[in-house]
C-alpha cells in the first residue's frame, strides 16, 4: 500500500505575554510549547508527535541525523513594546554538557521598528569581567554595549556568548530550537532573577563590530545567513516561483514578513498564506511553487544545510529541553526560567 504523502502545514500561534511585549510562536518544538498542525490531514497533532511518526520523511535526513525526534528551528515573532532584558545564549556544547540541551543561535530579523527603536548586540570595546560585573550592578552596563538603531528589512545574527537586548522593535526570529539562555540585567526590574554567575564564563567579552545587513532589493532571493544551525533567504515574491527542493535533504520552511501568498504541491490543495503566518514543507515533497498574492510580498526560506561532519555532543534520541526537569544533578528551579522577561 502507498503511503500517504505529508502535505505542507501551517500550526496554530501560541501567544505568551511578557513584561515588555507579546512573544507569537509560530512552529517551537520545546516540549512545553508544542506548535499543533492546522492544515492537511494531519491537522490537530503537535510538531513533536509529527516528528516521532513521521521522522526523516518530515525533516529530511540532514536535520534527522543530528537532531533526532525535536525539529530543530524555532520561528517566533517578538512584538516588543519595552524593553528586553539584557541576555546571553549558550553554544551547543555547553548547552548539552550543563544541561543536556541546544545551545541558540538566532537571526533578528526587523519587520517594525518604532521611534524608540533599539538593538543592544555585544560590547563596543573589549572590556572585563570585573567591569561588566560591576556595571550591571550600578546601572550603567548600557554604557559598554553595542546600540543600534535599526530599520525595517535589516537582519542581525545573534550568536552564543554576544549579550544582547532589544527596545520598541517587532522581530522575526529564526533560532535554533532552544530557549536556554541567562538574564545578565534587567534594567529597572529589581525583581527579574539574574543569572549572571552562571552565565560569566559564556559571555564573549570581545568588541563586536556590528554592520547592518539588508536584503538587496533588486535581488529576487538572496541567501542572507548560513549557519551550522539553519541558512536563510530572503525571497521577494513579485511572481510565482517554482522550486525544487530533490536534493537538499531537508524541510523548506517558509515565514511571511509581509503580503500574502499560496504555496502549491502537484495534486495537493493550495495552501494560502499571509503576512505572520509560517510553512513547513515536509522534506519528501520535491517540487512547489509560490505564487504572490499582495504586492511586496517577502518571505523567509529556512532549511538546513549538510554539515561536513557529526557533532558527537548530540545525542539524537535525547528528548528536548523541558520546564522543570532535572539537568546534571540540577533542579528545575535552579535553571533559567526559559520564558524571555
Amino acid at each position: 500500500m502507498e503511503e500517504k504523502k505529508l502535505t505542507p502545514m501551517r500550526f496554530r500561534p501560541e501567544r505568551v505575554e511578557r513584561k515588555w511585549g507579546i512573544a507569537e510562536y509560530r512552529i517551537a518544538d520545546l516540549g512545553y510549547i508544542d506548535s499543533v498542525a492546522l492544515d492537511g490531514w494531519l491537522s490537530g497533532n503537535s510538531i513533536s508527535d509529527i516528528m516521532q511518526t513521521y521522522l526523516e520523511r518530515f525533516t529530511g535526513e540532514v536535520p534527522f541525523e543530528y537532531y533526532g525526534t525535536q525539529f530543530p528551528v524555532m520561528v517566533k515573532w517578538l512584538d516588543i513594546k519595552g524593553r528586553t532584558s539584557l541576555h546571553v545564549n549558550p553554544d551547543d556544547e555547553a548547552a548539552e554538557q550543563r544541561y543536556d540541551a541546544f545551545g541558540k543561535t538566532a537571526l533578528w530579523y526587523v519587520a517594525e521598528a518604532g521611534a524608540d527603536a533599539k538593538l543592544f548586540l555585544g560590547f563596543k570595546r573589549e572590556v572585563t569581567a570585573e567591569e561588566f560585573w560591576r556595571k550591571c550592578q550600578d546601572g550603567t552596563v548600557e554604557d559598554l554595549l553595542n546600540v543600534v538603531k535599526p530599520r525595517v528589512g535589516e537582519h542581525y545574527l545573534v550568536t552564543p556568548g554576544m549579550v544582547h537586548a532589544a527596545q520598541d522593535v517587532r522581530l522575526l526570529e529564526v533560532a535554533e530550537s532552544s530557549e536556554l539562555w541567562f538574564r545578565l540585567h534587567a534594567w529597572d526590574d529589581p525583581e527579574a532573577e539574574l543569572h549572571l554567575e552562571e552565565a560569566f564564563d559564556l559571555i564573549d567579552f570581545k568588541p563586536y563590530r556590528v554592520a547592518a545587513a539588508k536584503g538587496d532589493p533588486e535581488a529576487v532571493t538572496e541567501k542572507i545567513a548560513v549557519t551550522p544551525q539553519f541558512s536563510v533567504s530572503e525571497i521577494r515574491l513579485m511572481n510565482p516561483v517554482r522550486i525544487g527542493a530533490e536534493n537538499n535533504g531537508s524541510f523548506l520552511l517558509y515565514a511571511c514578513v509581509k503580503g500574502a501568498g499560496s504555496l502549491a504541491v502537484e495534486g495537493m490543495t493550495p495552501l494560502h498564506f499571509h503576512a505572520g503566518e509560517a510553512i513547513v514543507v515536509p522534506a519528501e515533497i520535491q517540487q512547489l511553487a509560490l505564487t504572490p498574492e499582495a504586492h511586496g510580498t517577502l518571505l523567509l526560506e529556512v532549511t538546513l544545510e549538510p554539515r561536513k561532519e557529526k557533532d558527537g555532543y548530540i545525542d539524537p534520541n535525547a528528548e528536548p529541553y523541558l520546564k522543570g526537569e532535572d539537568y546534571d544533578g540540577l533542579e528545575g528551579d535552579e535553571l533559567p526560567d526559559p520564558e524571555l522577561n
